[in-house]
């Protein structure tokens, strides 16, 4: 996995809805690590190719319930415990992930840089040796060539 200080990226100031960005650029003392931890809400910082998973804050592993060494270089329907992402072809290559919002919504912003608001999608996951239906809403937005995955919802319908 690649080392990052979030890569240059602007720095960051965390409103309740969507980040806002800023012209000052990230101090080196401040790690990834410590600047995803200060945003309020789950969290995920995904690098585009592949689309895996860097770092997670808090609020996200405690969410999913995992270690930091659980979620980083995974894809993020492996750290969501989508039953898709453990199949043969993988998460976001199985034919059930063609429709997927999220993966959609992620994959744009990589592309056109645009954030996306509260996109939400049903996934079947697997916990316990249960596989349950659950609602995952995130938004989405670029940071340098990284992208902030915000989870707003996660849970058992």
């Amino acid at each position: 996995m690649r080392q990052t200080n979030c890569c240059g990226a602007e720095k960051i100031a965390v409103k309740n809805d969507i980040s806002e960005k800023s012209s000052q650029q990230v101090p080196d003392e401040l790690s990834c690590r410590e600047w995803i931890n200060a945003i309020d809400v789950p969290t995920l910082l995904m690098q585009g190719n592949p689309r895996q998973v860097i770092t997670a804050n808090r609020r996200a592993l405690e969410l999913f319930g995992k270690e930091l060494h659980e979620v980083e270089g995974r894809r993020g329907g492996q750290v969501f415990d989508c039953i898709y992402a453990f199949t043969e072809d993988g998460c976001g290559k199985d034919s059930h992930c063609e429709g997927c919002k999220i993966r959609d919504g992620i994959i744009d912003t990589f592309t056109t840089g645009k954030s996306h608001s509260r996109v939400s999608t049903s996934l079947q996951i697997q916990k316990s040796n249960q596989i349950m239906p659950y609602i995952l809403q995130v938004s989405t937005e670029k940071v340098g060539d990284l992208a902030l995955v915000r989870i707003e919802r996660y849970e058992n319908t």
